[in-house]
């Protein structure tokens, strides 16, 4: 088993009773020469820490990929000798102004309150204070994607202050194309939210709006442990939802209707590419496939049904259908047999991230490389004679 040599030296600096800095998941991938979380890189990384009795808190599958999380010894119960890398040893001391509360011997759970057990898991309370809705919500014991995963729930603010001007706000609204803007004193006081309806419902009715603090409402605020599909009813009711940090209790982001539209996308677009890829290898492969051909494939793997068709088979069935002579003889394409052999097998180690559910999304080398696949798939149909 391969141990990146930073990993051991954190593990080391642990053992021995000493302080470590926290680090991003991205810190923790890169360390292990990875770019995102894929089913075999979570083993290997899980496995390196398990050797050396390390886990990480919270656990680097289920943040963030530039969320901090920090690296303890799986028994230690001291969350302060568990904060994550990297950098050097002059970097210990700044340690203790982040972990504030508990560094100083206050227990941490002054920050977030209390949730019930994982096998209990409470509903949502709702937490009302000046100028604030806060949905607490219940952390998933299970690998459900949370809130606080969003790249926009994780986006530096753009804020105004509650003594702001009104023109202030609106300009900087205009500046960047914000419905809302929230109303913030520092990293963890939410004051409230300035937007577009509010004002509007401000001006007609003829009150006084010269100042931030004239036309605020309440902000939406949910807990970034929370899980998407509970905050996804108060983002469609509200148009965002602000985010908490629960450990230290900063607002890390906004998220509203339209980064779930760009979420939701990212999600979907592999699948339905991957789906027009496959249709269209089907339509390619009808009618062309004999009897004898899936025997041969069966011959191949024993241990799988025999196929009865087309529709049984694996990506690989049918990358290995293209590959046999008898097939491609009968397709009639005056193209490279190679080449697309290439492609397909390229378009499968794609397909086996996708369905493994990893964390992270695609890049965008992968993802153009299924679109270039499904095009010129599509080329292939119109081909067909």
């Amino acid at each position: 088993m391969w141990i990146p040599k930073e990993i051991d030296r954190l593990s080391t600096r642990l053992k021995d009773g000493r302080r470590i800095n926290r680090i991003t998941v991205r810190d923790l991938l890169r360390m292990f020469k990875a770019e995102r979380r894929g089913l075999n890189k979570v083993h290997d990384i899980r496995a390196a820490l398990e050797s050396l009795g390390l886990v990480t808190d919270p656990d680097f599958e289920s943040v963030w990929i530039d969320g901090k999380i920090r690296i303890r010894l799986k028994d230690a119960s001291n969350l302060v000798t568990a904060a994550i890398l990297a950098g050097d040893e002059a970097d210990d001391e700044d340690e203790l102004d982040e972990e504030q509360g508990t560094a100083s011997g206050e227990q941490e759970e002054s920050f977030s309150p209390q949730l019930g057990s994982a096998e209990e898991p409470q509903p949502a309370i709702l937490v009302a204070s000046e100028g604030v809705v806060e949905t607490v919500l219940s952390e998933p014991p299970d690998p459900t994607f949370r809130i606080g995963s969003l790249p926009a729930a994780n986006k530096p603010l753009t804020t105004v202050g509650q003594d702001d001007s009104l023109k202030k706000a609106v300009t900087k609204m205009l500046q960047f194309d914000y419905s809302q803007l929230p109303i913030m004193h520092g990293e963890r006081e939410v004051k409230g939210m300035i937007s577009w309806k509010s004002i509007a419902s401000r001006y007609s009715l003829g009150g006084e709006c010269c100042k931030v603090q004239h036309c605020r409402e309440d902000a939406q605020v949910v807990d970034g442990n929370g899980t998407l599909f509970d905050a996804i009813p108060t983002i469609v009711k509200h148009g965002y939802v602000l985010v908490r940090d629960p450990q230290d209790r900063r607002i890390t982001g906004v998220v509203t209707a339209s980064d779930l539209s760009l979420q939701f996308q990212q999600l979907a677009e592999p699948f339905l590419l991957l789906r027009e890829i496959e249709l269209h290898i089907r339509q390619l492969l009808q009618d062309k496939v004999s009897p004898e051909d899936l025997d041969w494939l069966a011959s191949a793997d024993t241990t799988a049904p025999k196929p009865q068709s087309i529709s049984d088979l694996s990506f690989g069935g049918y990358i290995r259908l293209l590959q046999r002579p008898q097939v491609w003889t009968r397709l009639s394409l005056n193209i490279d047999q190679a080449s697309l052999t290439v492609q397909l097998e390229e378009v499968r180690q794609i397909r086996n991230d996708v369905m493994h559910f990893d964390p992270d999304p695609m890049t965008l080398k992968q993802l153009d490389a299924l679109k270039n696949a499904a095009k010129f798939m599509q080329q292939l149909y119109e081909l067909l004679p």
